[in-house]
């Protein structure tokens, strides 16, 4: 028969679990945010995703009605969350918000969330104005 392991010994080996799992997140972070890159011209904001496939997704002033911020309780200390510009549609909603609506163009893990909406939304009103 195998001896049982000590308690220091589990512990070790729960803390070093607990240590590979918080690398794994980071390192999954990382990949997932240098996958997206965001751009907001002076007619249009462009995602574009470039991972396993590349899709690129442009959205004309014209068309975004509003823009949606959300973050989770460490977005908020961290100081990033997503931010999502919404069609005249409707299209562009977070999941959830309606029955049958679906995310267009999320952009995830922005740093300064606030800032990107209200950027997008002076070259909104400014485009209005044009």
């Amino acid at each position: 028969m195998f001896p049982l392991p000590s308690a220091n010994s589990l512990l070790r080996y729960a803390g070093l679990a607990l240590i590979g799992i918080g690398l794994l997140g980071v390192l999954i972070g990382a990949v997932r945010r240098n996958a997206f890159t965001y751009l907001i011209t002076d007619s249009d904001v462009v995602v574009k995703r470039q991972l396993l496939r590349r899709s690129v997704r442009r959205i004309p002033f014209s068309s975004i009605s509003d823009v949606q911020v959300s973050q989770s309780i460490v977005g908020r200390l961290a100081r990033y969350g997503d931010v999502v510009p919404v069609t005249k549609s409707g299209y562009g909603l977070v999941r959830g918000t309606e029955p049958g609506e679906k995310v267009v163009a999320e952009m995830v893990d922005v740093p300064n969330p606030d800032k990107v909406a209200d950027l997008i939304m002076s070259r909104l009103r400014a485009s209005k104005v044009a």
